[in-house]
């Protein structure tokens, strides 16, 4: 339309009427703009159902890809979105280890850096009765300012203000939206009243904000919270003056920034008092090097250095990615073959006067139908996978769960992918297809002629990324996979073999400390006369557990100090367990009063009497410091007083027992040392309680016959977590194992990706120089060496792609090392990855391009020159 066109329009129907017409035109190109694209993707359909084998491999590969890609995102998403219910998450930071009560005083007073500051012990088990039932549930103990530090608001009634942070105050609680829902039946009247909490009551006073479970969600996951001046009755952890003592670092505190302060300033004034305070407590450590105190990122559902989120967010994206790259690639490939194809028929559509950017459109159009009809498998085949991962069960002695199910944030990934991929591996073979070259496309049938000098072609370039990202991917899930497997301990040293555990918890369903004692007592008595049992005993550790005790601490005879795994175990544990005792003997029951004896193992005995008779030697043993933290695993940290205190005692060895293989690592060996449980432990349980280990008579159910030995003592005991030891050596292995195959099926997935499109190119190749090897072959140039000829190509392309993908793994690599100890486990030349993984790669690269090149040596010669 011309601009006088334009003018005579709005001289005769003015501005309104050519206002109309515009929006008719827009109307009009809009229309037969979708009814182009309806024609396209017609025809494309028609197109990829003609192809059935390249559609279903280019399907499967793309839905693979972008399934691995989009779990990467909803896993990264799912560890490090911020915390529900709390606003402005990134001011918040956390200490990352725990501190003492007097401290975290001391450290709420530097208003310069805090706007406001709260602290809290978890995880903390409680005994809840509501409405008759009662069952157990994990909470924090808080100080008053917990929830208004982080900003959130109640969904019914009202948090705890600064009157709580009095001793004395009536016992109040409050629940998380999720309790309040599941178990308390959503009671709008719940507010004010009452239920019982460790066998005492305590009235509700409010309903946390939907969603809301805690500062820590992912880690320490609360249902139930009270403050931390409630009665130690309704505590035990409190219990001994725990406000006060210094020695107690139990208190995992966080505080909100000030406006302006950044986390490497705050930290510095943090550790500088915290120097301050060691040096006026006599409590200075000169050889301890670093900073007192570090912090981390508290408004992520896991706290995490600001530093180190970024190597995350790459690692998993990057793991994704690569296995993304290999598809696209892939299918590029399939793409380009295909496009050669049908150069004859683009030929002609362009000498019959269709545009190049119309022909481009419909062969893109082609690669979206490809890339959408991949990304709805693939998306549902992510929320399955993320929906099994969710529901790994941890090897934690606290329900542990992380939502990785993808929202909607990943489904606008996909998308966003899904539209990255179609154009990634579908527009350079569309601008190679539509080269303007029509006189030589025509003439030659629809080949492409191929110049000499171009030994890169576009081709080549696709599969050596193909093989560099293979390769690199298959090295760095190797290296994941194989480190993971060189953790996974072998249990030895007992025998698991119808072992049965079940755990109880009298003081948390009201008991005090003497009548739980008395309990135990009777429960024992009964449990070793019942016929299906042959063995029993009661012990606050296990075989094959995360205890979380801090260890003991002992000095070796030339001075340095090392580190045993403590163990707290009552009479007839080692009987039970059947670990053999070397030398000596086990507990008896005047060793469970005043007498400081111990048990060590075989390893124990080694490094510190050299091999010499241990039995009669008096150690000094006190607490190990606990080194874990907030960014600790959950519940691997024993916050009990006893666990910490740090007085030193003296203790005389009665016995040597055989060494219990239960670490993470393979072969490793760790000094152990065994107390005896005494009464006195029953007023502070362990996370898991108090266990009853058991070892019942084949084909027995020894666990029905405890119960109903419960049952009858008294039915408001609640047992729980009961398990045979099977089950409890497969959950610890679960998460690793499950780990260790995902790494696995990502690298085979990587290889088999490679090699496929390896096989395309090399039989593209072959199919387009079907005419030069008829040639040859009519000039007498024997079968193996035609066989030379295609498979020299294909090694060169496998040899570059190995050199870049080492020089890239083994980058790769290094920074795995120094965050992973799975990766850091595994040698760094490790013949079996370094050699195996290229080596395995480039031969079955090489039989893919075997096949074809085999198929190439039985060209007849009269048809190839005949077709040309």
């Amino acid at each position: 339309m011309t601009e006088d066109a334009i003018g005579g329009i709005r001289a005769r129907h003015g501005v309104f009427g050519l206002l109309r017409l515009l929006l008719d035109i827009a109307w009009r190109v809009a229309a037969e703009y979708l009814a182009e694209m309806r024609r396209d993707t017609r025809y494309g359909l028609r197109v990829l159902a003609g192809s059935p084998g390249f559609t279903s491999v280019a399907l499967v590969s793309l839905s693979l890809g972008i399934c691995i890609a989009t779990c990467a995102y909803s896993e990264l998403n799912g560890m490090l979105r911020d915390i529900p219910g709390v606003p402005n998450p990134g001011e918040l930071v956390s200490f990352q280890t725990p501190s003492s009560f007097p401290a975290y005083e001391r450290y709420r007073t530097l208003n310069n850096l805090f706007s406001s500051t709260f602290a809290y012990v978890a995880p903390v088990p409680f005994g809840v009765s509501a409405g008759g039932h009662a069952e157990r549930a994990w909470g924090q103990l808080v100080t008053p300012s917990y929830f208004t530090t982080l900003g959130a608001h109640p969904a019914l009634g009202r948090f705890f203000d600064a009157s709580y942070g009095q001793p004395g105050h009536a016992p109040a609680a409050v629940v998380s939206y999720r309790y309040w829902q599941q178990h308390l039946g959503a009671d709008q009247d719940v507010i004010g009243k009452s239920m019982r909490v460790n066998g005492y009551p305590a009235a509700i006073i409010g309903v946390g904000p939907k969603e809301f479970l805690g500062a820590s969600p992912a880690l320490f996951a609360a249902d139930v919270w009270l403050p931390v001046t409630v009665d130690p009755r309704l505590a035990p952890e409190l219990d001994g003056n725990a406000l006060e003592r210094r020695d107690l670092n139990m208190f995992q505190v966080e505080g909100r920034l000030r406006p302006g302060v950044t986390e490497g300033a705050a930290e510095a004034e943090l550790d500088a008092v915290a120097q301050q305070m060691e040096q006026s407590y006599g409590e200075a450590d000169n050889d301890q090097k670093g900073r007192r105190i570090l912090l981390l990122s508290a408004g992520k559902v896991i706290p995490i250095r600001k530093q180190d989120m970024p190597f995350f967010r790459e690692f998993f994206l990057v793991m994704g990615g690569l296995l993304l790259l290999i598809a696209c690639a892939n299918v590029a490939n399939m793409m380009l073959a295909r496009a050669a194809d049908r150069r004859k028929e683009i030929a002609v559509r362009l000498a019959l006067g269709a545009g190049r950017a119309r022909l481009i459109r419909q062969l893109l159009t082609e690669s979206m139908l490809i890339a959408v009809g991949a990304a709805i498998p693939g998306f549902l085949l992510c929320v399955w996978c993320m929906h099994l991962l969710s529901q790994v069960r941890m090897p934690l002695p606290i329900p542990v769960s992380y939502d990785l199910n993808p929202d909607w944030g990943a489904l606008l990934f996909t998308g966003g992918l899904t539209l990255i991929t179609g154009i990634a591996f579908g527009l350079l073979p569309a601008l190679q297809a539509t080269r303007p070259n029509l006189v030589p496309a025509l003439k030659e049938g629809g080949h492409i002629q191929f110049r000499k000098f171009r030994r890169l072609s576009l081709r080549n370039a696709l599969v050596l990324c193909q093989m560099a990202a293979s390769l690199s991917l298959l090295l760095l899930t190797g290296y994941m996979g194989l480190g993971i497997q060189s953790t996974l301990g072998v249990q030895e040293g007992f025998n698991p073999r119808n072992m049965y555990l079940i755990s109880l918890d009298p003081v948390r369903d009201g008991y005090s400390p003497e009548r739980a004692a008395a309990f135990f007592g009777k429960l024992l008595d009964r449990v070793q006369k019942l016929p299906s049992v042959v063995a029993a005993c009661l012990t606050d550790t296990v075989p094959v557990a995360m205890d979380g005790n801090s260890g003991a601490a002992f000095s070796t005879p030339d001075g340095r100090v090392n580190w045993a795994r403590k163990h707290i175990v009552g009479r007839g544990y080692f009987e039970t367990a059947a670990i053999p005792i070397l030398a000596g003997r086990g507990f008896r029951r005047e060793d469970e009063t005043t007498a400081h004896n111990a048990i060590v193992s075989a390893e124990f005995a080694r490094v510190v009497w050299k091999g010499q008779d241990a039995l009669g030697r008096r150690i000094e043993l006190s607490n190990g410091r606990a080194s874990g933290g907030i960014a600790a695993m959950p519940g691997t940290v024993d916050y009990r007083s006893g666990m910490l205190a740090q007085s030193p005692q003296t203790y005389q060895v009665v016995g040597v027992v055989k060494d219990v293989t239960e670490d993470l690592v393979v072969n490793k060996k760790h000094p152990a040392i065994y107390f005896p449980l005494r009464p006195s432990d029953y007023s502070q349980p362990s996370l898991r309680g108090v266990t009853l280990m058991l070892r019942a008579a084949p084909g027995a159910d020894a666990i029905a016959a405890v119960r109903r030995e419960i049952s009858v003592m008294d039915a408001a005991i609640t047992p729980f977590n009961a398990r045979s030891m099977t089950e409890q050596i497969a959950q610890f292995m679960s998460a690793l194992k499950a780990a260790s195959w995902t790494y696995g099926l990502i690298g085979v997935f990587g290889l088999v990706l490679a090699a496929v499109g390896l096989a395309g190119v090399t039989g593209y190749s072959v199919a387009q120089r079907g005419h030069e090897i008829g040639i040859r072959l009519a000039l007498g140039a024997q079968k193996r060496d035609v066989l030379g000829l295609v498979m020299k190509e294909g090694a060169v392309l496998v040899i570059a792609g190995s050199v870049i993908g080492l020089t890239l793994a083994w980058s790769g690599m290094r920074a795995l090392s120094t965050i992973f100890f799975s990766v850091a486990s595994v040698q760094g030349a490790d013949p079996l990855l370094l050699a195996g993984a290229p080596l395995l790669l480039a031969s079955l690269a090489l039989l893919a391009c075997y096949i074809p090149a085999r198929r190439s040596t039985r060209i007849d010669p009269v048809v190839a020159l005949r077709q040309e």
